[in-house]
Protein backbone atom coordinates (compact mmCIF):
# COMPACT_ATOMS: atom_id res chain seq x y z
CA UNK A 1 0.00 0.00 0.00
CA UNK A 2 1.49 3.36 -0.73
CA UNK A 3 0.65 6.82 0.85
CA UNK A 4 -1.37 8.02 -1.30
CA UNK A 5 -3.36 5.38 -1.43
CA UNK A 6 -3.08 5.03 2.77
CA UNK A 7 -4.23 8.35 3.20
CA UNK A 8 -7.73 7.89 1.25
CA UNK A 9 -10.28 7.79 3.20
CA UNK A 10 -12.09 4.50 3.35
CA UNK A 11 -15.25 3.15 1.52
CA UNK A 12 -17.67 2.03 3.42
CA UNK A 13 -19.34 -0.95 2.39
CA UNK A 14 -22.18 -3.24 3.64
CA UNK A 15 -21.75 -7.16 3.30
CA UNK A 16 -24.44 -9.82 3.83
CA UNK A 17 -23.71 -13.62 4.31
CA UNK A 18 -27.07 -15.18 3.65
CA UNK A 19 -27.15 -18.28 5.32
CA UNK A 20 -30.32 -20.65 4.06
CA UNK A 21 -31.67 -23.64 6.05
CA UNK A 22 -28.73 -26.16 4.94
CA UNK A 23 -26.88 -24.05 6.65
CA UNK A 24 -25.04 -22.85 2.86
CA UNK A 25 -23.52 -19.37 2.65
CA UNK A 26 -24.81 -17.29 -0.82
CA UNK A 27 -21.64 -15.97 -2.92
CA UNK A 28 -21.64 -14.12 -5.83
CA UNK A 29 -19.07 -13.94 -8.23
CA UNK A 30 -17.51 -10.68 -9.66
CA UNK A 31 -18.23 -9.78 -13.37
CA UNK A 32 -15.94 -8.67 -16.09
CA UNK A 33 -14.97 -5.07 -16.38
CA UNK A 34 -15.51 -4.72 -12.27
CA UNK A 35 -12.31 -4.59 -9.63
CA UNK A 36 -11.68 -8.17 -8.66
CA UNK A 37 -13.00 -9.50 -11.44
CA UNK A 38 -13.89 -13.40 -11.43
CA UNK A 39 -13.10 -13.46 -7.73
CA UNK A 40 -16.07 -14.49 -5.54
CA UNK A 41 -17.20 -12.29 -2.39
CA UNK A 42 -20.64 -12.58 -0.28
CA UNK A 43 -23.05 -9.55 -1.90
CA UNK A 44 -23.32 -5.89 -0.57
CA UNK A 45 -22.15 -2.88 -2.12
CA UNK A 46 -21.05 0.83 -1.39
CA UNK A 47 -22.77 3.55 0.82
CA UNK A 48 -24.53 6.27 -0.48
CA UNK A 49 -24.30 9.31 0.55
CA UNK A 50 -24.59 9.33 4.69
CA UNK A 51 -27.16 6.66 4.86
CA UNK A 52 -27.33 4.30 7.90
CA UNK A 53 -25.49 1.10 7.00
CA UNK A 54 -28.73 -1.19 7.73
CA UNK A 55 -29.99 0.73 5.05
CA UNK A 56 -27.24 0.62 2.74
CA UNK A 57 -27.53 -3.24 3.04
CA UNK A 58 -31.67 -3.23 2.45
CA UNK A 59 -31.21 -1.25 -0.25
CA UNK A 60 -27.79 -3.21 -1.83
CA UNK A 61 -29.43 -6.92 -1.23
CA UNK A 62 -32.53 -5.78 -2.92
CA UNK A 63 -30.88 -4.53 -6.14
CA UNK A 64 -27.71 -7.04 -6.86
CA UNK A 65 -30.20 -10.36 -5.53
CA UNK A 66 -33.79 -9.56 -5.10
CA UNK A 67 -34.23 -10.18 -1.87
CA UNK A 68 -36.08 -8.14 1.16
CA UNK A 69 -36.80 -7.78 4.91
CA UNK A 70 -33.29 -9.03 6.13
CA UNK A 71 -33.14 -10.39 9.64
CA UNK A 72 -29.74 -8.75 9.95
CA UNK A 73 -26.97 -9.67 12.87
CA UNK A 74 -23.91 -7.51 12.83
CA UNK A 75 -20.90 -9.77 12.79
CA UNK A 76 -17.84 -7.43 12.36
CA UNK A 77 -16.88 -4.20 11.01
CA UNK A 78 -13.05 -4.07 9.85
CA UNK A 79 -10.86 -1.86 7.88
CA UNK A 80 -8.07 -3.27 4.80
CA UNK A 81 -6.40 -1.58 2.16
CA UNK A 82 -5.60 -5.00 -0.21
CA UNK A 83 -7.52 -4.08 -3.04
CA UNK A 84 -7.58 -0.45 -5.49
CA UNK A 85 -8.77 1.25 -2.63
CA UNK A 86 -8.83 1.56 1.04
CA UNK A 87 -12.50 -0.09 2.07
CA UNK A 88 -13.95 -0.45 5.48
CA UNK A 89 -16.21 -3.29 5.77
CA UNK A 90 -19.35 -3.67 7.92
CA UNK A 91 -20.42 -7.22 7.91
CA UNK A 92 -23.86 -9.18 8.86
CA UNK A 93 -25.41 -12.44 8.89
CA UNK A 94 -28.27 -12.95 7.85
CA UNK A 95 -30.81 -16.23 8.27
CA UNK A 96 -33.64 -14.80 7.38
CA UNK A 97 -35.27 -12.62 4.51
CA UNK A 98 -37.94 -12.20 2.34
CA UNK A 99 -38.18 -12.51 -2.03
CA UNK A 100 -36.31 -15.47 -4.20
CA UNK A 101 -32.54 -15.14 -4.52
CA UNK A 102 -31.73 -14.28 -7.83
CA UNK A 103 -28.64 -12.58 -10.01
CA UNK A 104 -30.21 -9.01 -11.04
CA UNK A 105 -26.82 -7.17 -12.53
CA UNK A 106 -25.75 -10.40 -14.28
CA UNK A 107 -23.59 -11.90 -11.80
CA UNK A 108 -23.58 -15.64 -11.05
CA UNK A 109 -24.59 -17.04 -7.59
CA UNK A 110 -23.65 -19.96 -5.82
CA UNK A 111 -24.86 -21.61 -2.49
CA UNK A 112 -21.79 -23.31 -1.10
CA UNK A 113 -21.32 -24.93 2.41
CA UNK A 114 -18.93 -23.88 4.81
CA UNK A 115 -16.37 -26.18 4.23
CA UNK A 116 -16.52 -25.75 0.36
CA UNK A 117 -15.68 -22.41 0.27
CA UNK A 118 -11.83 -23.03 -0.01
CA UNK A 119 -12.62 -24.41 -3.92
CA UNK A 120 -13.33 -21.21 -4.48
CA UNK A 121 -11.07 -17.51 -5.29
CA UNK A 122 -12.36 -15.54 -2.77
CA UNK A 123 -11.95 -11.37 -2.44
CA UNK A 124 -9.00 -10.34 -0.43
CA UNK A 125 -9.77 -10.43 3.06
CA UNK A 126 -12.47 -12.59 3.17
CA UNK A 127 -10.36 -14.67 5.51
CA UNK A 128 -11.18 -12.42 8.38
CA UNK A 129 -15.10 -12.25 7.57
CA UNK A 130 -14.99 -16.44 7.80
CA UNK A 131 -12.44 -16.03 11.41
CA UNK A 132 -15.69 -14.23 12.41
CA UNK A 133 -18.13 -16.31 11.40
CA UNK A 134 -16.92 -19.42 12.73
CA UNK A 135 -16.02 -17.81 16.13
CA UNK A 136 -18.83 -18.10 18.82
CA UNK A 137 -20.09 -15.33 20.87
CA UNK A 138 -18.68 -16.65 24.18
CA UNK A 139 -14.69 -17.27 24.97
CA UNK A 140 -14.30 -19.37 28.23
CA UNK A 141 -10.96 -18.89 29.99
CA UNK A 142 -10.54 -21.90 32.67
CA UNK A 143 -9.26 -20.64 35.94
CA UNK A 144 -6.49 -22.58 37.62
CA UNK A 145 -6.84 -26.08 38.05
CA UNK A 146 -3.54 -25.88 40.47
CA UNK A 147 -5.16 -23.71 42.54
CA UNK A 148 -8.54 -25.20 42.74
CA UNK A 149 -9.95 -28.88 44.21
CA UNK A 150 -9.55 -31.29 41.23
CA UNK A 151 -13.31 -32.51 41.79
CA UNK A 152 -14.51 -28.98 41.73
CA UNK A 153 -13.05 -28.68 38.98
CA UNK A 154 -14.17 -31.04 36.93
CA UNK A 155 -17.68 -30.72 37.83
CA UNK A 156 -17.72 -27.03 37.47
CA UNK A 157 -15.76 -27.95 33.57
CA UNK A 158 -18.19 -30.39 32.69
CA UNK A 159 -21.27 -28.39 33.68
CA UNK A 160 -19.97 -25.29 31.57
CA UNK A 161 -19.32 -27.80 28.31
CA UNK A 162 -23.16 -28.18 28.83
CA UNK A 163 -24.12 -24.70 28.58
CA UNK A 164 -23.81 -24.41 24.71
CA UNK A 165 -21.51 -23.12 22.07
CA UNK A 166 -18.27 -21.77 22.78
CA UNK A 167 -14.58 -22.07 22.62
CA UNK A 168 -12.14 -22.55 25.58
CA UNK A 169 -8.62 -21.44 26.72
CA UNK A 170 -7.11 -23.60 29.30
CA UNK A 171 -5.31 -21.42 31.06
CA UNK A 172 -3.17 -22.45 34.27
CA UNK A 173 0.24 -20.57 34.95
CA UNK A 174 1.11 -22.83 38.11
CA UNK A 175 1.51 -25.89 36.00
CA UNK A 176 5.07 -26.92 34.35
CA UNK A 177 4.63 -28.44 31.03
CA UNK A 178 4.30 -32.24 31.40
CA UNK A 179 1.55 -30.96 33.98
CA UNK A 180 -0.22 -28.45 31.99
CA UNK A 181 0.15 -31.49 28.87
CA UNK A 182 -1.75 -34.30 31.00
CA UNK A 183 -4.53 -31.82 32.02
CA UNK A 184 -4.47 -30.57 28.44
CA UNK A 185 -4.94 -33.84 26.71
CA UNK A 186 -7.75 -34.62 29.49
CA UNK A 187 -9.53 -31.43 28.77
CA UNK A 188 -9.51 -31.84 25.26
CA UNK A 189 -10.87 -35.12 24.91
CA UNK A 190 -13.58 -33.97 26.95
CA UNK A 191 -14.32 -30.55 25.28
CA UNK A 192 -14.50 -32.50 21.45
CA UNK A 193 -16.72 -35.21 22.80
CA UNK A 194 -19.43 -31.86 23.61
CA UNK A 195 -18.22 -30.33 19.50
CA UNK A 196 -16.10 -27.31 21.72
CA UNK A 197 -12.91 -26.29 20.42
CA UNK A 198 -10.15 -25.56 23.00
CA UNK A 199 -6.88 -23.70 22.88
CA UNK A 200 -3.58 -24.02 24.43
CA UNK A 201 -0.89 -21.39 26.26
CA UNK A 202 2.13 -23.64 25.04
CA UNK A 203 4.15 -24.46 22.42
CA UNK A 204 3.01 -26.12 19.25
CA UNK A 205 4.17 -29.53 19.86
CA UNK A 206 1.91 -29.36 23.12
CA UNK A 207 -0.72 -28.19 21.34
CA UNK A 208 -0.27 -31.14 18.47
CA UNK A 209 0.58 -33.36 21.06
CA UNK A 210 -2.87 -33.31 22.78
CA UNK A 211 -4.99 -32.74 19.69
CA UNK A 212 -6.03 -29.07 20.91
CA UNK A 213 -7.39 -27.11 18.16
CA UNK A 214 -5.16 -23.77 18.65
CA UNK A 215 -2.82 -21.55 20.87
CA UNK A 216 -3.36 -18.79 22.93
CA UNK A 217 -0.05 -16.14 23.53
CA UNK A 218 0.38 -13.00 24.83
CA UNK A 219 0.69 -10.39 21.80
CA UNK A 220 4.60 -9.81 22.60
CA UNK A 221 4.92 -13.88 21.90
CA UNK A 222 3.68 -13.45 18.39
CA UNK A 223 5.22 -10.29 17.29
CA UNK A 224 8.50 -12.24 18.32
CA UNK A 225 7.42 -15.23 16.57
CA UNK A 226 5.66 -14.67 14.60
CA UNK A 227 2.57 -17.48 13.43
CA UNK A 228 4.01 -20.44 13.74
CA UNK A 229 4.65 -22.08 10.40
CA UNK A 230 3.98 -25.79 11.93
CA UNK A 231 0.84 -25.17 13.54
CA UNK A 232 -1.93 -27.31 11.76
CA UNK A 233 -3.65 -24.98 8.90
CA UNK A 234 -6.81 -25.50 10.62
CA UNK A 235 -5.09 -24.42 13.69
CA UNK A 236 -6.50 -20.95 15.53
CA UNK A 237 -4.00 -18.41 17.04
CA UNK A 238 -5.28 -15.64 19.57
CA UNK A 239 -3.58 -13.29 20.83
CA UNK A 240 -4.12 -11.29 24.85
CA UNK A 241 -4.02 -7.36 23.82
CA UNK A 242 -4.59 -4.65 25.90
CA UNK A 243 -3.45 -1.54 23.37
CA UNK A 244 -4.61 -0.38 19.80
CA UNK A 245 -1.38 -0.89 18.93
CA UNK A 246 -1.12 -4.69 20.17
CA UNK A 247 -4.55 -5.37 18.13
CA UNK A 248 -2.82 -3.50 14.97
CA UNK A 249 0.59 -5.89 15.47
CA UNK A 250 -1.64 -8.87 15.96
CA UNK A 251 -3.59 -8.44 12.82
CA UNK A 252 -0.39 -7.52 10.82
CA UNK A 253 1.27 -10.49 12.55
CA UNK A 254 -1.24 -13.07 11.33
CA UNK A 255 -3.28 -13.95 14.43
CA UNK A 256 -6.94 -15.27 13.91
CA UNK A 257 -8.58 -13.05 17.09
CA UNK A 258 -7.82 -11.11 19.91
CA UNK A 259 -9.12 -10.92 23.67
CA UNK A 260 -8.79 -6.98 24.58
CA UNK A 261 -8.79 -6.16 27.90
CA UNK A 262 -9.83 -5.20 30.40
CA UNK A 263 -12.95 -3.54 30.25
CA UNK A 264 -13.72 -3.37 33.94
CA UNK A 265 -11.81 -3.56 36.86
CA UNK A 266 -10.82 -7.42 37.60
CA UNK A 267 -9.71 -9.24 40.78
CA UNK A 268 -7.08 -11.30 38.06
CA UNK A 269 -5.41 -8.19 37.24
CA UNK A 270 -6.03 -5.87 39.81
CA UNK A 271 -3.49 -3.18 38.98
CA UNK A 272 -4.62 -2.43 35.52
CA UNK A 273 -6.63 0.45 34.52
CA UNK A 274 -9.86 -0.33 32.81
CA UNK A 275 -10.89 1.20 29.54
CA UNK A 276 -14.64 1.51 29.68
CA UNK A 277 -16.76 0.54 26.76
CA UNK A 278 -15.50 4.01 25.36
CA UNK A 279 -12.30 3.33 25.63
CA UNK A 280 -12.73 -0.42 24.25
CA UNK A 281 -14.25 0.75 21.61
CA UNK A 282 -11.30 3.25 20.69
CA UNK A 283 -8.90 0.57 21.24
CA UNK A 284 -10.66 -2.18 18.73
CA UNK A 285 -11.37 0.37 16.58
CA UNK A 286 -11.58 -1.42 12.80
CA UNK A 287 -8.37 -3.77 13.31
CA UNK A 288 -8.92 -6.77 10.80
CA UNK A 289 -9.65 -9.69 13.12
CA UNK A 290 -12.55 -10.65 15.41
CA UNK A 291 -12.00 -9.20 19.07
CA UNK A 292 -13.27 -10.34 21.93
CA UNK A 293 -14.49 -8.04 25.26
CA UNK A 294 -12.68 -9.60 28.58
CA UNK A 295 -12.12 -7.80 32.20
CA UNK A 296 -15.20 -8.13 34.82
CA UNK A 297 -18.06 -9.36 32.13
CA UNK A 298 -20.68 -11.95 32.17
CA UNK A 299 -23.03 -13.18 29.80
CA UNK A 300 -25.38 -10.23 30.68
CA UNK A 301 -22.48 -8.12 28.82
CA UNK A 302 -22.82 -10.03 25.66
CA UNK A 303 -25.20 -7.38 23.60
CA UNK A 304 -23.56 -4.27 24.69
CA UNK A 305 -19.94 -6.36 23.38
CA UNK A 306 -21.56 -6.85 20.32
CA UNK A 307 -22.70 -3.24 19.82
CA UNK A 308 -19.29 -2.20 20.24
CA UNK A 309 -17.89 -4.09 17.25
CA UNK A 310 -17.09 -6.92 19.92
CA UNK A 311 -16.96 -10.73 18.72
CA UNK A 312 -18.49 -11.51 21.97
CA UNK A 313 -17.12 -12.16 25.53
CA UNK A 314 -14.75 -13.72 27.18
CA UNK A 315 -14.51 -14.52 30.56
CA UNK A 316 -13.29 -16.36 33.71
CA UNK A 317 -15.50 -16.02 36.72
CA UNK A 318 -18.29 -14.86 34.40
CA UNK A 319 -18.93 -18.03 32.81
CA UNK A 320 -16.97 -20.50 35.47
CA UNK A 321 -20.51 -22.70 37.04
CA UNK A 322 -20.27 -23.12 40.76
CA UNK A 323 -18.54 -26.49 41.57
Amino acid sequence: MDSEQAERPPIDIAVGILVDARQRLLIAQRRPGTPGAGFWEFPGGKREGDEPMADCLARELGEEIGVRDCVARPLIRFSHSKGERPVRLHVSRIDDWQGDVAGLEGQQLAWVSREALRDYRLLPATDVILNAFDLPARYAITPAHSATDTDSWWRSFRTLLSSGPMLVRLRDQGLDDAAYERLAADVVEAAHAHGVRVLVDRSVDLCRAVGADGLHWPVARLIDKGRPDDLDPAGLVAVSAHTHSDLAMAARRGADFAVLSPVAATTTHPGAAPLGWDGWAAARADHALPVYALGGLGPDDMATAQRHNGQGVAAIRGFWPAG
